[in-house]
């Protein structure tokens, strides 16, 4: 909030009535200016404009130290005195046709007395808005000729970006970078570093309105880097475009025109499939991304099959595409257990490798409230007073629609109006108006709601970086679940709160859902027998109809094709089964124009409910083999989902610090070593009953190490294009006469040697502009500058290290060339020798060339 917001609402409070539209503001401001306007017409209540005008008090209060109150109107629709009680304000001057209000501060009941002064410092430090920094580093050329950006935006990011940039074709990299922290554009960076050769990128999104909402960034992006756009100008994927339009975007994919695009797994297995596969022929297909990379594991075994069938689209890819144009795939995620590592690497990895970017992290910014209810009455009451006092953008959390539904209808008849709901159930167009009202963006200009109630389906992905306050009236069915939807929060870097509020009978109802709807050994081979009746469309593979149904069933439907799809998947863990996408058919020679497409159209309008099946183990088809199996898997799922409700159980109890419980469940093993999620905890009732740390310094009770994990160094054979110079010494010593060779030859040479797949480079001798240069001049092959000698000393792939006119060789340096990781050195003939100072380098050295012969081999 600028020094003069709190001025900004008195004027727009002293225009009441005629609030002006065109208004400027910001923030909680462009917020009030839009609730005003909307009480005139009932789209805002009472309680919206109090509330805003209280945020408006208290933020100002909290960041420039002055109390002032804000004179407000009276009159209709506007707050009575009582009213502006009710919302946390104090009336304290009165007026004929007005009066003046000041804030309360509030926060959520504790149950401690102890812990409330805590407690009301976490809160206004929401208010306060000063963002937690992350340690920052320069970016790479690549990252600034891609992005436009000078920066990363942590060590993480760094690391995660530079291990996708070098990654070799057919490769796999799994991200866990913590919300918030730029996942997306480690993807983005080289896709745009393509420039203007032809190539397309997949990224997979959950829902289409993230897929929109992915459309809406990278059209920012394109706006500020320049580069060409789709032949449609479009970039998501989704069902309810234009026919024209899909088909405009499928022919782009086929020509590697697209550039990218943002899509569902059901539409990568169905609808774009046959583009996709054509693209891949073509070596067009450069990149498939999964984002929110846990769904794969927690969707795809239970409502939504795609999510794991299309790994068997990657293997048509693979195996279709040219060698050095494999498609590089990417799954991200800012959460990720073991078992949902153990999932994507069995899915997406690759034979020979694949890479984890563990740069794990708990949020800072929220701050965790607890409140046990006695009653659903008194939980009612919590739920209002709160959505009443809790700062704006607010997302609140129901287990069921149903639940969702009445809350909303709970809020409007407390005075709330600028509600919005996203269920399961919501239209695409609903999800969309939820949420561009809730930003204020899209083809509307104003803010239209400052909550948005939802279910789970609501909020993955979506980058809204504002957002306040995130309330549950519910139990989650998993710490997964709970920790996923307060991550919708403070992804700006400014603290945030999470307050949940249950009621008797909510762990119940979150054990009920937590049980997966796990098909019994029975039934499952009743399934089954059925199901592998299908035409055998190769050696032990079959074509599955999802609708088949047990002859004791009535009817089929969407429930039966789901336990279909239990059924399968649960064989595709067990690793009895490989599942993939129908084949899609060959136009014959003869056949017509509209011949070929009525049958092309009718394959996709069955592709739905149609899977191929390949048996992997001889023995899948024998009863006790099959039930064994299959009992293995039920229980391995049973005990991950218990574990899961029981630390959010853990969270409800209290007695532990929400951070140590949630870091203890996201730590993984990978490589025979343990990967640990470092701690962070802004506020939890068991940090502010021990207050265990210093918390005026950091603003945390709670505080970890900044991820810092190292690139993986792919095959370091890859790269070595002076292997006949260098022999059989670990690193090669290539030297320059004088300052005129130095100034012309090392570009060339770096740009040689970039182009050959020699892209890390490093030292004092290369600066920002010789960056630049190198990079420029190799697009579109990504450059990476070693500046902090991190990649130096734990970097095991090939480097290129660059000297000045005086440094010598020591430190990490010496350390380097006394390994066996691949270096090439760069320095002036004179350098002397770190063993022997009397001689120089060149003279003693076992691998030694002059940058003009080197230039010569390249």
């Amino acid at each position: 909030m600028s020094a003069d917001d709190w001025a900004c609402a008195q004027r727009l409070l002293s225009t009441w009535p005629t609030v002006p539209e065109n208004y400027l503001a910001g923030g909680t401001c462009l917020r009030l200016r839009d609730a005003l306007i909307g009480l005139q017409v009932e789209e805002a209540g009472w309680y919206d404009v109090a509330c805003l005008v209280r945020q408006v008090l208290l933020e100002h209060e909290t960041r420039h130290g002055s109390r002032l109150p804000l004179r407000v109107p009276a009159g209709k629709a506007m707050p009575t005195r009582q009213q502006w009680h009710e919302a946390g304000c104090l009336v304290v001057a009165e007026g004929e046709d007005d009066f003046s209000v000041i804030a309360t501060p509030w926060h959520p009941p504790t149950g401690a007395p102890e812990s409330d002064e805590p407690a009301l410092d976490d809160l206004l430090r929401v208010y306060g808005g000063q963002a937690f920094s992350d340690a920052e580093c320069p970016a790479d050329p690549f990252w600034t000729s891609a992005l436009g950006h000078r920066r990363y935006k942590s060590l993480g990011q760094r690391q995660a970006a530079r291990t996708v940039a070098l990654a070799p074709a057919g490769s796999t990299t799994i991200v866990c970078l913590p919300t918030g922290l730029g996942k997306t554009d480690v993807t983005l960076a080289p896709v745009l570093l393509g420039g203007q050769e032809p190539g397309v990128s997949l990224v997979v999104v959950p829902t289409v309105v993230l897929a929109l909402d992915m459309e809406r960034r990278f059209r920012a992006v394109l706006a500020s880097t320049g580069g060409p756009a789709s032949p449609s100008g479009r970039y998501a994927y989704s069902g309810d475009l234009p026919a024209e339009t899909k088909a405009s975007m499928r022919q782009a994919i086929r020509e590697g025109s697209q550039r990218i695009v943002f899509a569902s797994p059901e539409a990568v297995v169905n609808a774009l499939s046959d583009a996709l596969t054509a693209a891949a022929e073509a070596g067009y297909l450069r990149y498939f991304v999964v984002d929110e990379a846990h769904l794969v594991e927690q969707w795809g075994t239970e409502f939504r099959p795609d999510f794991q069938t299309m790994a068997s689209q990657r293997l048509a890819w693979l195996a279709k595409a040219p060698a050095s144009r494999r498609v590089i795939t990417v799954a991200m995620s800012a959460t990720l257990t073991q078992r949902q590592i153990a999932t994507l690497a069995g899915l997406f990895g690759t034979i020979t490798e694949t890479a984890l970017v563990w740069a794990s992290s708990l949020r800072r910014e929220p701050t965790y409230f607890l409140h046990r209810c006695t009653d659903e009455t008194q939980r009612r009451a919590a739920v209002l007073e709160a959505v009443g006092r809790l700062p704006r953008p607010l997302a609140m959390y129901a287990t069921k629609r149903a639940d969702a539904v009445r809350w909303v209808s709970l809020l409007r008849e407390a005075g709330f109006r600028r509600v919005g709901l996203v269920t399961g159930a919501s239209t695409d167009d609903q999800r969309r108006a939820a949420v561009e009202g809730w930003r204020a963006d899209g083809p509307q200009a104003r803010t239209r709601f400052d909550i948005v109630v939802g279910t789970s389906a609501f909020g993955l992905g979506i980058d809204m970086p504002d957002v306040r306050s995130v309330m549950h009236a519910c139990v989650p069915e998993t710490v997964d679940r709970f920790y996923q939807e307060v991550g919708r929060a403070g992804r700006d870097a400014i603290p945030s709160v999470a307050y949940l509020a249950s009621a008797p009978g909510d762990v119940r109802m979150a054990a009920e859902v937590n049980r997966s709807k796990v098909i019994t050994t029975k039934r499952g081979w009743e399934r089954w027998e059925i199901m592998r009746r299908g035409p055998v469309v190769g050696p032990g593979r079959y074509a599955v109809d999802l609708d088949v149904r047990p002859s004791d069933m009535a009817e089929g439907g969407v429930r039966n094709r789901q336990w279909n799809v239990r059924t399968l998947n649960l064989m595709a863990r067990a690793e009895l089964i490989r599942l993939h996408p129908p084949q899609a058919p060959i136009r014959d020679e003869d056949e017509s124009d509209g011949d070929w497409q009525a049958r092309l159209e009718s394959f996709f309008e069955q592709a739905a409910t149609r899977i191929d099946v390949e048996i992997v183990d001889g023995a899948t088809n024998r009863r006790q083999f099959w039930e064994d199996a299959i009992s293995a898997q039920r229980a391995a799922l049973a005990n991950e989902q218990r574990r899961a409700l029981r630390q959010m159980n853990g969270i409800l109890a209290g007695d532990n610090c929400v951070g140590q419980i949630l870091a203890q469940y996201y730590r993984t093993q990978w490589a025979h070593g343990q990967l640990n999620t470092a701690v962070n905890c802004r506020g939890c009732p068991s940090s502010r009953a021990h207050d265990v740390a210093d918390k005026a310094i950091s603003g945390l009770y709670r505080t970890g190490l900044n991820p810092n994990p190292a690139v993986h160094p792919w095959d370091r054979r890859l790269a070595d294009p002076l292997a006949a110079i260098r022999g059989d010494s670990p690193w090669l010593s290539i030297w320059w006469r004088d300052e005129q060779d130095r100034t012309y030859l090392v570009p060339q040479l770096l740009e040689r040697l970039a182009r050959r797949g020699m892209r890390v480079v490093g030292g004092p001798g290369v600066n920002e502009r010789l960056a630049g240069v190198v990079q420029a001049g190799v697009l579109p092959h990504p450059v990476i500058v070693d500046y902090d000698e991190d990649l130096l000393t734990t970097y095991s792939g090939p480097v290129v290290w660059v000297l000045d006119g005086s440094s010598p060789i020591h430190g990490p340096l010496a350390d380097r060339l006394g390994s066996d990781d691949l270096t090439y050195l760069l320095h002036p003939r004179s350098l002397a020798s770190p063993d022997r100072p009397a001689s120089r380098l060149i003279d003693v050295c076992p691998a030694t060339v002059s940058l003009n012969k080197a230039l010569g081999a390249l």
